[in-house]
């Protein structure tokens, strides 16, 4: 198994980052990448025994960066990779029965508890896993996965209270009878009882994930068909009523390349700021290509959150050599063994996102960078490759 870390430390190191700064986009737009969430997960069984915790030095409780800061700038010995950055350096890991799960790979346990300051759940913070049914709340996976996290000195950036995907969606919400009042009174106390439990012991919600329709406008979710657009508000707000201290995120994928999205996120951004809504930051997931969209375009779509004093956190990155959704590999350019050059370009690609989020996000909006998966044979792209 490749692991991903030793590709994403280059990221950070940016002493290595050479070269032109932006690849530039290509003459026409491809197709946006599909998110990461869309696709769930088989959940085959391994059986290596997870070894036991290892020591170090604790990271800060709440912030989630590594209290061991360090100024290295060369990548030869990196001893901890989140000593290369003041703000949350993250993963996704898959728990318990799913596939590449943490829980049965010490490889990536190894990885996890040596390199990272922040841990996100892939799937079991998100709402049929956590709210499977009106009365019945599930919080067992969690509280075990924040023990892991607390046990190792990481942060828990918690991943979703709201989302669309027809497979997230609890059944008993799906069959929801009621008018939009009592739609939002259903979705406060969903809000409310999973924030209130969690409340003082994760760093940070992605509130509502991907509310926004490729192309600009609301996507017309059950939620939206209930309520309208009340919803994604009414959330934050009542996340914070019992949670005064979590940073508080709207989460959404190609918001950095969709101009037509990145508005309709930009005017709803506007108008929280003019109800007094409580967001504190945006999530761009950042499934992108190697070579698009360009550095220029991510940093203006990050300086709109900036320029709203609102936290930026990338939150979901990869950066695939082979993307099944991207241009070339549906005209047939794949390729199929790992050279040094396309290694070289991999890493510039992500060195220059980072060094992109360094230079347009000041340090106290810094929310942090989050890869999405340990190693390459985790990711949510393989079943659509080759």
């Amino acid at each position: 198994m490749r692991l991903s870390s030793a590709t994403f430390s280059v990221c950070l190191l940016l002493s290595a980052c050479g070269g032109d700064a932006d690849p530039g986009s290509p003459t026409a737009a491809p197709a946006p990448p599909v998110a990461a969430d869309a696709v769930a997960d088989a959940m085959p069984e391994a059986d290596d025994a997870p070894p036991p915790a290892l020591a170090g030095e604790a990271d800060d409780s709440m912030t989630g960066f590594d209290s061991g800061f360090s100024e290295k700038t060369s990548g030869s010995d990196v001893s901890r990779l989140s000593r290369l950055a003041r703000f949350p350096v993250g993963v996704s890991v898959a728990y318990g029965n799913e596939a590449f799960s943490y829980t049965n790979s010490p490889a990536q346990q190894a990885v996890i508890k040596t390199h990272f300051s922040q841990l996100t759940a892939g799937n079991i913070m998100k709402m049929s896993y956590l709210h499977p049914a009106q009365d019945t709340y599930n919080f067992t996976q969690a509280d075990d996965f924040l023990k892991f996290a607390r046990d190792n000195g990481k942060t828990l950036h918690a991943h979703a209270l709201i989302w669309h995907s027809d497979y997230q969606v609890p059944a008993f919400m799906k069959n929801y009878q009621g008018d939009k009042a009592a739609w939002l009174a259903m979705l406060k106390t969903h809000v409310q009882t999973i924030t209130r439990h969690f409340s003082g012991q994760v760093a940070s919600w992605d509130v509502v994930n991907e509310a926004i329709n490729d192309g600009g406008g609301y996507r017309n979710s059950i939620f939206y068909q209930k309520t309208g657009t009340d919803y994604i508000e009414q959330a934050f707000i009542n996340a914070r009523a019992v949670d005064n201290k979590a940073d508080l995120y709207y989460n959404d994928y190609n918001i950095e390349a969709d101009a037509a999205k990145l508005q309709t996120l930009t005017e709803m951004l506007d108008g929280f700021k003019a109800r007094s809504v409580p967001i504190s930051g945006v999530g761009f997931q950042m499934h992108i290509y190697m070579d698009y969209p360009s550095v220029s375009t991510i940093s203006a779509a990050f300086k709109r959150a900036v320029d709203r004093n609102l936290k930026v956190k990338i939150t979901e990155l990869d950066i695939p050599i082979n993307n099944p959704f991207s241009p070339p590999y549906q005209a047939g350019d794949i390729k199929r063994e790992l050279t040094p050059a396309l290694a070289l370009a991999q890493k510039k690609r992500y060195c220059e996102v980072v060094k992109a989020y360094m230079d347009t996000v000041p340090a106290q909006l810094r929310g942090g960078v989050t890869v999405w998966g340990v190693s390459d044979p985790s990711s949510w792209l393989i079943s659509d490759l080759f």
